[in-house]
């Protein structure tokens, strides 16, 4: 039986990888570049750790290298949250760990700084190196599945895998020309221990280490990339403040053909190797697949050369792909699909996400009447491949603008009050001229729109369920209550069915392991809809 922890999404710091590297933004004054040597407070506030890291390195560890002591304390207490079961060890740590042996001094102790401009351009890299001394740990610590003795310069005398093959500690630099390449802007410089060695810089085509002024004072940027969409501010939270600050952020969108834009997400998009598992490289100069824009959040900070004017810093970023559909019934037009969307670390949790997907959805719907639209609308909007935090967005942000649509316009949906909650008919399948409407309407897929329909239905559900705690106190209230409940049980279970037939058809358990597998299902969607009722829009 497979492990759970192989299928549950990982979290920053939790691979031994992942807690031999850290990430740093610039300090929100643009006044203070960051520095070694800086103290808490500013720089821990813009501080976080990658979440993803097998892109780089293969199993998420390093070979021969284990993280600094206190960073590898904090991964027992991230893995000891991360699995959510109380009776679990303590002292154990992920599964990434077991390729060390702890009772060998050779080990050495790694950790990886990479400061990134504010622009998100370029970044420096500070190596620490430390050699390992073992820690008494109470005798929690489990003993490792493979045991492997590496010495700071290379292969161990004798010391080899299972299969036979030898362990090579990497070269600091293979970690830096080979591995932190992959998922970092340009580097410019490198230092470890304090010392510089810069022969270590990566040379290769694109690499600005001598191109510094472009992006103006201290790597901020002195303008937008592409034409600005909105304006509006948010508190930022964490570090050692009392006090949350608030900031100015703007979002932008950027043609993907102007050879700036190209230019300037060739050198940021490697970051997102760090935070979303299936992460590549787009090439914005490529139209095989479609033309691309790039949505661009940025967070304003006042500029130290005038007070009246602002420098930008790079928050986040979300690539669009316009695929033309000339035979798309009823008629054609463009399809837009969200390729990647990445949103760092300081800023989650504040709204931003959501600002910049309803932000797609006004593009969208303002397409037509722009110059560059050539007559033809956006249709839809959809996804490619999204990640489980994405889909909880995506489905939030959707049943917000259905609940806005639905409000404004109830003329058009009075299949949706036709009936009580209490009837059965309220819970029959939606007709797809329905689901149609409002997919065309809200720019959506008829998925999504079947989705946002029975999350209104649950809401209404819960809402006269409420309503009969000061009315109906009769003994059959609970029995009433639970048919209702099953009617929306069964409507939601009859989409699943015909949605994920071949799974059910797989089922080699017959009707019980077919029930079973919709019930967990239904489960599952159920409780994310609840997620979805409990957020708010900021």
């Amino acid at each position: 039986m497979a492990d759970l922890t192989d299928i549950k999404e990982p979290v920053a710091g939790l691979s031994a990888a992942s807690s031999c590297i850290r990430i740093s933004l610039s300090p929100p004054s643009p006044s203070s570049p960051p520095t070694p040597s800086s103290s808490p407070g500013e720089q821990e506030l813009l501080q976080f750790r990658p979440v993803y890291t097998h892109q780089c390195f293969e199993k998420e560890f390093i070979p021969g290298w284990t993280p600094l002591l206190n960073a590898e304390q904090e991964s027992r207490q991230i893995c000891h949250s991360w699995k959510d079961n109380s009776e679990s060890d303590d002292g154990e740590l992920h599964k990434s760990y077991q390729h060390f042996r702890r009772d060998q001094p050779e080990e050495a102790r790694l950790d990886v700084h990479v400061l990134l401009s504010p622009s998100c351009e370029n970044c420096q890299i500070e190596i620490k190196t430390e050699k390992y001394e073992p820690t008494n740990n109470g005798g929690t610590e489990p003993d490792p599945k493979r045991v492997k003795k590496v010495t700071f310069g290379g292969i161990a005398p004798n010391d080899t895998q299972h299969d036979g093959t030898q362990i090579k500690q990497l070269d600091i630099e293979d970690i830096v020309k080979q591995k932190m390449s992959l998922a970092v802007p340009p580097i410019v410089s490198v230092t470890i221990n304090g010392n510089s060695r810069n022969e270590l810089v990566p040379t290769k085509e694109g690499n600005k280490a001598n191109d510094k002024e472009e992006s103006g004072s201290l790597g901020y940027l002195p303008q937008p990339i592409g034409q600005v969409l909105k304006t509006y501010h948010r508190k930022i939270k964490g570090g050692s403040r009392e006090s949350a600050e608030e900031s100015k952020f703007v979002i932008a969108l950027a043609d993907g053909s102007d050879p700036k834009v190209a230019k300037y997400h060739h050198y940021i998009q490697p970051l997102a190797r760090w935070f979303i598992e299936t992460a590549d490289d787009v090439d914005l100069s490529d139209t095989s697949r479609g033309s691309w824009k790039v949505m661009y959040l940025f967070r304003c900070h006042d500029s130290p050369s005038s007070p009246q004017s602002t420098t930008l810093s790079l928050a986040g970023y979300i690539t669009l792909l316009h695929v033309h559909s000339p035979f798309r019934k009823p008629r054609p037009g463009i399809i837009v699909r969200v390729c990647q969307a990445l949103i760092l670390p300081p800023y989650h949790r504040a709204g931003h996400a959501s600002e910049m997907l309803n932000s797609v959805h006004d593009y969208a719907n303002q397409h037509s009447t722009t110059e560059e639209s050539s007559g033809m609308d956006i249709l839809e909007i959809n996804v490619e491949d999204p990640a489980p935090a994405f889909v909880a967005l995506r489905d939030s942000v959707d049943y917000h603008r259905f609940v806005s649509f639905y409000l404004d316009d109830k003329t058009d949906m009075n299949y949706l009050t036709e009936y009580g909650v209490a009837d059965k008919e309220y819970f029959l399948p939606v007709l797809e001229e329905h689901l149609s409407s409002v997919a065309e309407s809200m720019k959506i897929t008829k998925r999504q729109s079947q989705i946002v329909h029975e999350i209104l239905k649950l809401q209404q559900l819960e809402k006269w369920k409420q309503s009969l705690g000061s009315i109906d106190k009769s003994k059959n209230k609970e029995e009433l209550i639970q048919q209702v409940e099953t009617n929306y049980r069964l409507m939601v279970k009859k989409t699943l069915r015909s949605l994920r037939k071949e799974e059910l058809g797989a089922c080699q358990g017959g009707k019980e392991e077919q029930k079973a597998l919709l019930g967990r299902w239904f489960d599952e969607a159920l409780s994310h809809y609840r997620t979805v009722l409990r957020s708010r829009i900021k």
